[in-house]
């Protein structure tokens, strides 16, 4: 399998580290273009966006660089308890924040396969999305797309499935999990996945991603919730947890 997510170029350091070279110039990845106006109505986070939040998106950006260099991860899963708890925008405004800072790319995957939305906060209609790729085994690269932001591409998904944790399981899936994770040294891929609880999707997926960011909505995740979804994650690190909508 030949999966070229960006044409990102890379030279070495004396050091041996390797560096990237911007502008980043993407051979296979669709340009494109999101209305500042689109975005502040979406809450994504823009060069618009209120101090305030850019502030603590850097803040939860450096807490989550840190605790992956670490343990040398590169992956993780944004989850909540249950639908409509913020997950879906936290990874998109993670992987903008972290696409800003200076040797580092992120690959943004929409792995929910039961209600596929990110595509949507960028006002983009993807002609294929990930489930094509499971099903038909479509191209990889015909899929991608960035936001008109370096550094970050975005690999949508389309229609909804429901066998969804079945597909996840795929062996295409399980390989193309595997070719995105070691491809670029410099990159972190953030999943979006389904509510803990509402599917068995990310426990079903966990053995791809290094660790889970769970998010928590103030005054609606049960702490009945929290519980549960601490069993059932046994072993598998949390990086952390997000308090959505504090008041």
């Amino acid at each position: 399998m030949n999966v070229n997510t960006s044409n990102s170029q890379v030279v070495n350091s004396m050091q041996g580290a390797t560096k990237l070279v911007y502008p980043i110039r993407y051979r296979f990845t669709q340009i494109h273009k999101v209305e500042k106006d689109y975005l502040n109505r979406h809450r994504v986070l823009n060069p618009a966006s209120s101090r305030s939040v850019i502030k603590s998106y850097k803040l939860l950006r450096t807490q989550v660089i840190r605790k992956l260099a670490r343990n040398n991860w590169n992956s993780l899963a944004v989850v909540s308890a249950r639908s409509g708890q913020g997950a879906t925008l936290t990874a998109i405004n993670l992987a903008i924040s972290v696409s800003l800072e200076p040797n580092r790319t992120v690959l943004l995957a929409d792995f929910d396969f039961r209600n596929p939305s990110i595509h949507r906060y960028f006002n983009y209609t993807p002609i294929l999305g990930l489930s094509d790729y499971a099903l038909d085994n479509a191209r990889i690269e015909d899929m991608l797309f960035t936001p008109n932001i370096e550094s970050l591409v975005v690999l949508p998904g389309r229609e909804r499935f429901e066998d969804s944790s079945e597909l996840l399981a795929a062996p295409n899936m399980v390989s193309l999990v595997g070719e995105l994770k070691t491809r670029y040294a410099q990159r972190i891929i953030i999943y979006d996945m389904p509510p803990l609880l509402e599917s068995d999707d990310a426990l079903a997926f966990a053995d791809n991603y290094d660790a889970i960011l769970l998010v928590i909505e103030e005054g609606v995740t049960k702490r009945s919730d929290i519980k549960r979804i601490a069993e059932l994650v046994g072993e598998k690190p949390v990086l952390g947890t997000v308090f959505n909508n504090v008041s």
